[in-house]
């Protein structure tokens, strides 16, 4: 009744259930993962969430009560100092021994070595099977990883595309660029002809101008000494003038002197 009372009904009885559920629902969540199947995210999170709490509550499970065996077999006791056991011999009037009742019960169970050592293989393979399962669930961390860092290089990917677009019309521009730059060349060169013809017409028109200039000046020279002659002219022509208007005079003044003559010799 003592050890009935001392179970406890959350590690006892729940727990090991708790354990093979939760075990269960890890391993789906990895397959799910494995096989990249639709909410594998979402049963992997669930599994290792389940095993995550399962492992917190396992924390606090109590250690099983080792029962002090020295107050029923005193000589187990360290301090013992008494008389050694002395195992009791088996006879036909006592009746059969413990070890040859559990022989008898394993017989009549069909329990023989074969059975146990495969009992032994299968502990060995569970506990192999944990093993695994640990394994897995860093295998599962790992392809979670794996399947990031290739959604990244898919991003990274997808801007090198964009960049190689952008740079594919950028080149596309600039060969537009450089064959208007090179028309822009040309017009520039034809320009610079025209301005080379242009300015050798300019310069025979500004020697042809100097030329004109200067046979203006010297035409405005000869002119300037033609009116300063006529000037000069023109006072000898006043002189002249004044000298016939004396000779005019004189002349009538004989005149009248002949007239006067005449008239006289003729009287």
């Amino acid at each position: 009744m003592s050890k009935a009372k001392g179970r406890s009904f959350l590690y006892d009885v729940l727990m090991p259930k708790i354990y093979g559920i939760g075990a269960a629902v890890v391993i789906v969540g990895a397959l799910f993962k494995i096989q990249h199947w639709d909410g594998a995210d979402t049963m992997l999170i669930i599994g290792l969430s389940t095993e995550a709490i399962i492992f917190f509550l396992s924390a606090f499970q109590p250690q099983p009560h080792d029962p002090d065996w020295a107050r029923v077999y005193p000589q187990l006791a360290d301090d013992y100092t008494g008389e050694a056991l002395v195992p009791a011999r088996a006879t036909a009037a006592s009746g059969p021994s413990v070890t040859g009742k559990l022989d008898e019960m394993m017989r009549n169970a069909d329990i023989t070595p074969e059975t146990i050592n495969s009992l032994g293989l299968g502990l060995n393979r569970l506990s192999e099977t944990a093993a695994q399962m640990t394994d897995m669930g860093k295998a599962v961390v790992a392809t979670n990883d794996y399947t990031v860092k290739v959604r990244a290089a898919a991003d990274q990917l997808g801007e090198i595309n964009k960049a190689y677009a952008t740079t594919a019309d950028a080149i596309s521009q600039l060969a537009v660029s450089t064959k208007d730059a090179q028309e822009y060349h040309g017009q520039v060169q034809s320009m610079t002809r025209n301005l080379g013809a242009l300015n050798a017409v300019y310069e025979a028109e500004l020697q042809d101008t100097n030329n004109h200039l200067k046979a203006m000046n010297k035409f405005y020279g000869n002119l300037s000494m033609a009116m300063e002659n006529l000037t000069d002219a023109s006072k000898d022509t006043e002189q002249f003038k004044e000298e016939v208007a004396r000779l005019t005079q004189n002349l009538h003044s004989l005149n009248n002197v002949y007239g006067n003559m005449l008239t006289a010799m003729r009287s």
